[in-house]
């Protein structure tokens, strides 16, 4: 296997969230901590991040929920103290373009910024119940990815990043989502980012397996990217889970 490393980082923490936002309504009133996550993938060629966190805790509270960030969590920081440099960093994947995922992307100077074309076309005049979580110009706000609009590259679906990472095509909770593909000396891993934001939602409750969120655009390809997913044979790595985190990192 390819000697890559996966590093999850932690940028701050929504908390006290209710699990049924992430399971179709299921396990309404248990409440969980919702981890804003950076993800690092270094091997010899570099490093890869996928998805830049949350904004400021300031920002966010005031416009779509409870968010906190110690100092250790300030992006600049965790990403000094996890071993990544991003000012070095050549390439980011932005998994997709809601707000918790893209607003730390100029700390990355250098960086090229993978996104699905058909993210971008939807981020800029999606749905109105849609509007908030991407602060939309619909919605009468400026979204934080325009930061680095002249240095986004779109794709149309898969495509390989590195040696042994590639992005993956995974619509259903937005047009555009992606994940990543990883492999690594233990086994591969996939980043799935929101289209599972907790375990649950790979591993199931109860008779229910592969619960889609109940934020989506699509609940067909929701569950045919469930499909893509199976037949990679991997680990799913989800996206807000706090419990990524009983590990430093994988591979």
């Amino acid at each position: 296997m390819t000697a890559n490393v996966i590093t999850p980082i932690l940028v701050g923490v929504a908390p006290d969230v209710d699990k049924s936002a992430f399971l179709w309504g299921m396990q309404a009133g248990q409440r969980v901590d919702s981890p804003s996550i950076i993800w690092a993938v270094t091997g010899s060629w570099g490093t890869i991040v996928m998805d830049t966190g949350s904004g400021t805790p300031e920002w966010v509270s005031a416009h779509h929920r409870p968010f906190r960030r110690t100092p250790e969590q300030e992006p600049l920081r965790a990403l000094t103290d996890a071993g990544v440099d991003p000012a070095s960093v050549r390439t980011v994947l932005l998994s997709h373009l809601h707000y918790d995922h893209c607003a730390n992307n100029s700390l990355f100077s250098a960086a090229e910024f993978v996104v699905h074309r058909a993210e971008v076309a939807y981020a800029t005049a999606p749905y109105p119940v849609h509007g908030a979580v991407y602060e939309a110009p619909t919605a009468g706000l400026t979204p934080q990815w325009m930061g680095v609009a002249g240095r986004l590259r779109p794709v149309d679906g898969d495509v390989d990043l590195a040696p042994g990472v590639g992005a993956i095509h995974l619509p259903g909770h937005t047009p555009g989502m992606m994940g990543l593909v990883v492999e690594t000396r233990t086994g591969r891993y996939v980043l799935a980012g929101d289209h599972c934001s907790l375990r649950e939602n790979w591993e199931g409750v109860g008779a229910h397996r592969h619960i889609p969120s109940r934020t989506y655009v699509d609940l067909g390809h929701y569950y045919r990217s469930y499909e893509k997913i199976e037949g990679l044979d991997a680990t799913v790595l989800p996206g807000h889970d706090i419990r990524v985190f009983d590990q430093k990192s994988y591979g």
